[in-house]
């Protein structure tokens, strides 16, 4: 695949579906971050439209980590020639750490962790619930700095290219 090809067909769709997952999981995040449900010592108790934000928040969440894991890292990887199909995923991440398109590979995982933790129902221990919740809900910001470090340099690569055609 050539530069063309990998911007029209892999990076270009990808930045779309991030920036429109970045958006929502930021309008439920601006709306749930004040839920004294999610204060601490309270006892996480939330109504039913702030139930359905934080649906859509812990939702947009794996989205947008998984639509960046899975979509746009390759294709930025791939466009700068970084990309090897044979290695494993975290030498990818190191390689866009040391590349600056991550700002660390151990908040990439923290994020993935916290993903996985909240996909996790836990309907004994609401508690254990409660504090996935309270941290996802902290590290949207976390998230959302990723995505973007990640989109501008998409987004100059894109530009580069279009001047260089």
């Amino acid at each position: 695949m050539n530069a063309r090809e990998i911007i029209e067909f892999k990076l270009r769709p990808a930045l779309r579906e991030c920036e429109q997952h970045r958006a929502r999981l930021h309008s439920a995040w601006l709306e749930a971050v004040s839920y004294p449900g999610l204060a601490e010592g309270s006892t996480g108790e939330f109504t039913e439209p702030q139930v359905r934000t934080l649906d859509q928040l812990l939702f947009r969440f794996g989205k947008l980590q998984d639509a960046i894991g899975i979509r746009l890292l390759p294709a930025l990887l791939r466009l700068v020639q970084e990309w090897r199909d044979d290695e494993p995923f975290l030498d990818k991440l190191n390689r866009a750490e040391k590349l600056g398109m991550l700002p660390s590979v151990e908040q990439w995982q923290l994020l993935r962790e916290m993903r996985n933790q909240t996909a996790h129902e836990y309907p004994d221990q609401p508690e254990i619930m409660l504090a996935n919740l309270r941290r996802l809900v902290a590290h949207v910001p976390m998230l959302e700095a990723a995505h973007g470090q990640l989109a501008n340099i998409a987004e100059q690569r894109c530009a580069r290219w279009s001047r260089e055609r």
